[in-house]
């Protein structure tokens, strides 16, 4: 494996670790959170923040991934893309302030109107955040960059559960939302010394490049929040609420886990994108760490969804369990796709990217439209996006292939042992369930919980390192992994 490879897999397997921290946090103040709100708190939100994330996936002109994947990166160019953001944020303040009624109207929800006129505040807010935090990814200096999200979401949740506790209503998770992006824009100027500077002189050059990726953002907008609108008019609040927090509760250990290792691996590749064999094994070695660590906690949300809603959400998300089953396995596809953006960004071909959300979203929203009309309600959008991943996930494969002649057998090599360990802990885990039957009261929803959880992964852990050393210890995660863990067993007798 190349240096960068190893800096860039290595990087991502801390920023996981990391990662499982913040999830956390996000697990635990969703199970404070629905224990003091209800269904369509959460479904009010969700419909102000699918207009608000449409202006604001209309401002991800990709300018991070223009300017990371030049080595030669100008203060000209950085300036330009923290000019042009602040733009952004002004004018989707006024267009939010604008069609806050409207969209009150659409809904038929009063309520919504001065929701979406705080989230106009924030978009302005947030654009002001300090353009200096891109060049910790661009310096591989991941630990600082993760270091800067966890603070952000620590400071949400401390305001976002204080604020539940007092009021019992939605406006927690609006002032969540408003603490986080705030305390973003003052936290990046005390982390990161670089101080931007109003320009629009390199505007051509950024926006050659980021018009691909601005069109993907539009259009993964209507993949992601299409279903809420439609859900929304169709179904009520409620609908909406109860999808909203089982697709979060169900993608969070896969999709989630994600993020980190994308922001992660992009700078790596571009500093060998030149050099394609050596690409080609920092992506096998990037994917299959995502594979090895993710795959089983989607599969184990799949397993335990049962016990985790009634012991963690409450009886009165019931109908959220077969979602967070569906939306599970959506997730443990997309394990496979995870990097696939990366790759194509730093090969001059953000069109293909383009080209595959345009494909899913094709899927996505003609399946729900059918789905709805022969019956079926809220699990219509989940099986949407299961069929949307289903197809897309094996033509990004053959994309890829076609640029990194990655084969059949090198998949193969990164991807047995965890699919084959992740069986071993399905099955240990279903004889748990049919063992002690599904949990009709909370305490007995947590014990399975606190009997599967630990099961699964002391099954999937022991079967994958027994395979490993049966094949002859292969370099790959489970060596940086086994490495990592003993570097801080030293570090620590040494302290």
């Amino acid at each position: 494996m190349t240096a960068i490879g190893k800096s860039v897999a290595t990087g991502a397997l801390w920023m996981i670790a990391l990662k499982v921290i913040e999830r956390s946090i996000g697990v635990i103040s969703t199970t404070i959170l629905a224990r003091l709100l209800i269904p369509a708190d959460f479904g009010l939100v969700a419909m102000a923040m699918a207009l608000f994330a449409i202006l604001e996936l209309s401002g991800q002109f990709g300018f991070d991934h223009a300017i990371l994947r030049k080595q030669d990166a100008t203060r000209s160019q950085l300036d330009t893309a923290w000019t042009l953001t602040i733009c952004h944020g002004l004018l989707s303040g006024l267009v939010l302030a604008l069609l806050a009624a409207p969209a009150a109207q659409f809904f038929n929800e009063p309520r919504l109107e001065h929701i979406v006129h705080v989230l106009a505040v924030i978009a302005v807010v947030q654009s002001f955040e300090n353009i200096g935090i891109m060049l910790f990814r661009k310096d591989l200096k991941f630990r600082k960059d993760f270091n800067f999200f966890l603070a952000k979401k620590l400071i949400a949740f401390a305001c976002t559960v204080s604020l539940a506790f007092a009021f019992k209503s939605y406006w927690a998770l609006v002032g969540g939302i408003l603490a986080s992006r705030t305390a973003g824009v003052i936290l990046s100027y005390v982390v990161h010394p670089y101080r931007p500077r109003l320009s629009f002189s390199a505007t051509r050059d950024l926006l050659g490049f980021s018009k691909w990726v601005l069109l993907t953002g539009i259009l993964g907008y209507f993949r992601t929040r299409g279903p809420d609108f439609i859900l929304g008019r169709l179904a009520g609040a409620g609908s909406v609420g109860v999808f909203r927090v089982a697709n979060e509760l169900a993608t969070l250990p896969t999709t989630e886990l994600m993020f980190p290792i994308a922001r992660a691996a992009y700078p790596g590749y571009a500093k060998v994108a030149q050099d394609r064999a050596a690409l080609k094994q920092a992506y096998l070695a990037v994917q299959g760490s995502i594979i090895m660590l993710t795959l089983p906690a989607g599969v184990g949300i799949v397993m335990l969804a049962d016990p985790f809603v009634k012991a963690l959400l409450g009886f009165n998300w019931l109908e959220a369990i077969p979602l967070i089953q569906i939306l599970g396995l959506y997730g443990a596809i997309r394990v496979f796709q995870t990097t696939n953006i990366a790759i194509f960004n730093v090969l001059g071909k953000p069109h293909w990217n383009t080209s595959l959300v345009a494909l899913e979203l094709l899927v996505v929203l003609p399946l729900l439209g059918w789905l709805l009309y022969s019956g079926h309600t809220i699990d219509a959008a989940a099986w949407s996006y299961f069929a949307g991943s289903a197809i897309v996930v094996p033509y990004a494969a053959i994309l890829l292939s076609r640029v990194l002649a990655v084969s059949f057998r090198e998949r193969l090599a990164i991807t047995w042992r965890p699919a084959l360990g992740v069986t071993l802990m399905a099955l240990a885990l279903h004889l748990l369930l049919e063992g002690f039957g599904l949990p009709s009261n909370t305490l007995e929803a947590l014990r399975l919980l606190v009997l599967g959880a630990p099961l699964g992964a002391l099954t999937y852990g022991a079967a994958v390192l027994s395979l490993w050393y049966l094949v002859g210890k292969p370099p790959g995660v489970e060596h940086r992994v086994i490495g990592l863990a003993l570097e801080r067993v030293r570090a620590f007798r040494r302290s």
